[in-house]
């Protein structure tokens, strides 16, 4: 049976969801080495092991991610 929907749907495409402000920078290192190890051919080989980019990127990656760690926990200054 189709019954109309309520309200009506609207005639306008509906715009994506846009963020307004960058990632945190531990975000956007996690960013970085995810997107690198799914687009690399060596990190995406299992007996290949991850490249020496990748290795950079998540040392980058727990260097910030501790960084933020430590500030939360000594709270502000």
């Amino acid at each position: 049976m189709d019954e109309p929907t309520h309200p009506p749907p609207s005639e306008e495409v509906p715009q994506p969801i846009v963020a307004r402000s960058r990632l945190a920078p531990v975000q956007e290192a996690y960013g970085a080495w995810a997107g690198h190890q799914l687009g690399c051919d060596t990190c995406r080989d299992i007996d290949a092991g991850p490249c020496p980019t990748a290795a950079r990127l998540r040392r980058a990656w727990e260097a910030l991610a501790h960084q933020a760690v430590r500030r939360v926990v000594e709270g502000p200054r």
